[in-house]
């Protein structure tokens, strides 16, 4: 069983040991340390970040992030979401030896149900970048009902995904 818990004392060690295999490197642009702490200085500055451990019956697997805010950026200045609130996915991996489970497809699913319940304000979409060359995010994303918008930005595709009801 997969759940979605607060990372705290108990915990932090374990995701920040957290590393994916050698050949998923390049599509991980940061470290879990490092998403915590760009989790903490974001709330810090009035942007609600929520990062999360991943749990499969009490091990800890993986590591999420997701934050709330406008997109606002210059680069979708021309798009219809420009402006609008969104939840954004920083940041979301399996351990290496966890992966090839189902964990990180069940994670993301379970973290989409928690921003349906729309836990930091309204919002019409949800949003994330992908390596462009990383073909299992792409699908695993697609399988969400994402859509790529064609925004490139660091060889990252931004793919977005209205929220229900909105």
């Amino acid at each position: 069983m997969i759940e979605l818990r607060k990372i705290n004392g108990n915990n932090i060690d374990e995701i920040i040991a957290l590393e994916v295999e050698e050949n998923q490197k390049d599509f991980i642009e940061t470290t879990n340390l490092r998403s915590f702490a760009d989790a903490h200085m974001l709330n810090a500055d009035g942007i609600p970040a929520t990062p999360l451990a991943v749990y499969a019956d009490e091990v800890v697997v993986g590591f999420l992030m997701y934050i709330y805010d406008t997109l606002d950026h210059e680069s979708f200045a021309n798009e219809v979401f420009y402006g609008k609130k969104s939840y954004f996915i920083w940041h979301i991996m399996i351990g290496k030896g966890h992966q090839g489970k189902g964990y990180g497809k069940l994670a993301f699913e379970k973290m989409l149900m928690d921003i349906e319940t729309m836990p930091d304000g309204e919002a019409e979409y949800v949003t994330l970048f992908y390596q462009t060359n990383n073909i299992i995010a792409k699908t695993l994303y697609a399988s969400f009902d994402f859509v790529d918008t064609g925004i490139i930005q660091d060889h990252s595709m931004l793919a977005i995904k209205k929220l229900e009801g909105k």
